[in-house]
């Protein structure tokens, strides 16, 4: 596939009316937003992925209560199915294949020119990881499976089918004991060993230089105020980059108004219309305030204004999140950071770094130790689930190693998970207020801003007691 066209063979289409069924001699429709359309390579519909795609409106989301989701420039989970098939795609379109003309040799060639093409950022490394090619093989095998009823071919992608398939069983084991078999579809082009998923979380250490990239590769005055507010924000929220784009001035002023702020945010990958409220410390959403009042007003002044927080220099309008992603990566190049930085490696700090105090908290000793006490108190693991917008506590179980692994070079203990997180939000201002005295500040206005920034300490640290004596 190397040389070949790699332009994206989907578009989102903003708002699709779809038949549903009829009642009382009326058709009933659906109306469903952020749909991939998907085409050949040439720009021709793809019908069948098409097909695919309208069959899955109705599959239930999370919790078996919405449907999926389509949140995002990208079509949220639709899109993601859309990316991964559009590789099929394009595999048959080069080949001259139609899809139910496949064989099993030609799905095991496919997948490995997944597995042999090379990146263009860094040619000597490969494209995907197994991970990635397993995701990719698991979705185009359900797609394929599609196709076969479609062509009333049950046998095309089956056990001894054309497209051979193995159904391999594992067990789930739930916090309250109860356990349950589940099978999974497997190929033997796929590797086993890419179920394996690893979660690394950003270092303090990069935070702090991408951070320090912004003064030293300063661009704009405006591009330089809404990166320091966005990397404030996804170090304090635990936030995915569609949710922090989707923050709204509103949500800052409703947030500092309240005695115990809790900041609005909506909670992606669990369809529409799902919001969670998360702890915001005083002193954060002083530092945002400070952007809308004078770089974010600037911008929109005179523009029809969306509401959103972070929009854009030109035209006053809300970002995507691929711009968030992009900044990321402009500030890891600036910084000089040769290992991999993302926006959501800032969610897997935020999430590490609560069960690391919470550790520390408890002065235990082993993740054995760990789960037990979980399991005895479940009250911090259902508030970080509310903090981060997981459903499963088994989803938030996995960063207990990576806390233990972190915990050892961790700082003296501390009574208070909240407290805690309110003084190194505190030391972080006071570094920076240091750096802009030695540049851009008077002696007077460091002196202002320091008081500020102890009165708003001191107003966390009273909220963080209040909240540990509730629990």
């Amino acid at each position: 596939m190397t040389g070949k066209s790699q332009n994206q063979l989907f578009s989102i289409l903003d708002e699709m009316l779809v038949y549903s069924h009829m009642a009382l001699g009326r058709t009933e429709t659906r109306t469903f937003v952020s749909v991939p359309f998907v085409t050949w390579p040439n720009g021709a519909p793809c019908v069948p992925v098409n097909q695919y795609i309208l069959s899955m409106m109705e599959r239930p989301g999370r919790n078996g209560n919405r449907n999926l989701s389509t949140r995002g420039s990208k079509g949220g989970t639709f899109g993601e199915y859309a990316s991964k098939i559009s590789q099929l795609v394009r595999y048959c379109y080069h080949a001259n294949i139609d899809f139910i003309q496949l064989t099993d040799s030609q799905f095991t060639e496919f997948i490995d020119s997944l597995r042999d093409e090379k990146s263009r950022i860094y040619p000597t490394e490969k494209k995907r990881t197994e991970p990635t090619i397993l995701g990719i093989g698991r979705v185009c095998l359900a797609f394929l499976e599609f196709v076969g009823r479609l062509h009333e071919n049950p046998n095309f992608v089956a056990i001894g089918g054309t497209i051979r398939i193995s159904m391999h069983a594992f067990t789930v084991k739930y916090r309250n004991g109860r356990t349950m078999k589940k099978e999974f579809v497997h190929h033997h082009s796929l590797s086993l060993d890419g179920r394996i998923r690893s979660t690394y979380p950003i270092s303090d250490n990069n935070i702090k230089r991408l951070k320090n990239a912004i003064d030293s590769h300063s661009k704009s005055r405006f591009i330089d105020s809404r990166r320091k507010i966005m990397l404030l924000l996804l170090e304090h929220t635990g936030a995915r980059r569609g949710e922090i784009s989707r923050i709204l001035v509103k949500d800052i002023l409703d947030a500092i108004e309240m005695d115990e702020p809790m900041l609005r945010l909506e909670t992606w990958k669990q369809g529409l219309s799902s919001e969670r409220l998360i702890p915001a410390h005083k002193m954060v959403l002083s530092e945002v305030k400070k952007h809308i009042n004078i770089m974010r007003r600037k911008a929109v002044k005179g523009k029809e204004d969306d509401g959103f927080l972070f929009v854009s220099q030109n035209s006053g309008k809300g970002i995507s999140p691929d711009t968030i992603t992009s900044e990321i990566a402009l500030l890891k190049k600036a910084a000089g950071i040769k290992e991999k930085i993302s926006p959501h490696m800032f969610r897997h700090a935020f999430i590490t770094n609560k069960f690391v105090k919470l550790i520390k908290q408890h002065e235990l000793q082993n993740p054995d130790q760990f789960r037990q006490s979980l399991l005895s108190s479940k009250t911090f693991i259902i508030e970080v689930m509310m903090w981060t917008g997981h459903k499963s506590s088994e989803a938030v179980e996995r960063y207990i190693h990576l806390a233990f692994k972190k915990v050892a070079n961790y700082a003296a203990t501390v009574t208070s998970v909240h407290l805690a997180s309110a003084m190194e939000v505190f030391d972080g201002k006071q570094r920076e207020l240091l750096n802009r005295l030695k540049t851009d500040l008077s002696v007077e206005e460091y002196e202002a801003e320091l008081l500020e920034l102890q009165r708003l300490r001191d107003e966390d640290f009273e909220i963080a007691g209040r909240r540990v004596s509730a629990n």
